[in-house]
């Protein structure tokens, strides 16, 4: 038993001797043959999450009563003075909703009379009705775009009707209308950057 002790020990140190060690580790690598390093993180590319991107909320609008009492006048009253009457009407018809609002600001000779109307209606209505009725203004009134006001505005001046500011957002189309309390009187030059503040103050009021 001793001879055959030694022998294997022998062989053992001439595996050594002459590369045996790698010999040994070759063979320690075919067993776990198939789990590469790079065959792991192949792997874990494959198992990676995909995260879905996150889509902000669209804004929509719906009508509201009371909006008389929430809009922001204070441009149009310096202007032309303090708040007079208020009157709010709303009303439905179909898959639309209208709410208006029309408010006395200042008195006679230089007050004006604002009124606010909303028509709210399905998704993406509110461009819809914000570009035919602008493509509908006759050429002979005054258009100029509005910036800072809903997804676009514009406003324009008609000698009967006065000065309107149009805009929309999402699924309302809004008008603000400032005309003169006196037959034939002459708004400020200023309303129509004064009735931006106002008109803004209604999508407030109305935004879901």
């Amino acid at each position: 038993m001793s001879n055959v002790k030694r022998l294997c020990q022998s062989l053992l140190l001439a595996l050594l001797a002459f590369g045996g060690g790698g010999v040994l580790s070759s063979g320690c690598a075919s067993m776990r043959e198939g789990t590469d390093a790079r065959d792991a993180g192949r792997a874990s590319s494959d198992r990676s999450i995909s995260v879905p991107a996150v889509t902000p909320p669209v804004p929509s609008y719906r009508a509201a009563g009371g909006l008389c009492a929430r809009l922001d006048l204070r441009e149009v009253g310096r202007l032309v003075g303090l708040t007079g009457d208020q009157r709010d009407v709303s009303a439905g018809s179909g898959r639309f909703a209208g709410t208006s609002c029309v408010v006395t600001v200042g008195r006679l000779p230089s007050g004006v009379v604002v009124t606010v109307r909303a028509d709210i209606g399905g998704a993406g209505s509110g461009r819809v009705m914000f570009e035919g009725l602008r493509q509908a203004q006759g050429a002979d009134l005054q258009v100029s775009d509005l910036s800072g006001l809903g997804a676009a505005a514009y406003f324009c001046v008609d000698p009967v009707a006065g000065v309107t500011v149009a805009t929309y957002d999402a699924n309302v189309y809004l008008t603000v209308t400032a005309a003169a309390l006196r037959p034939g009187g002459r708004l400020p030059d200023a309303v129509a950057v004064a009735l931006r503040d106002t008109a803004s103050s209604a999508l407030d009021a109305l935004r879901v």
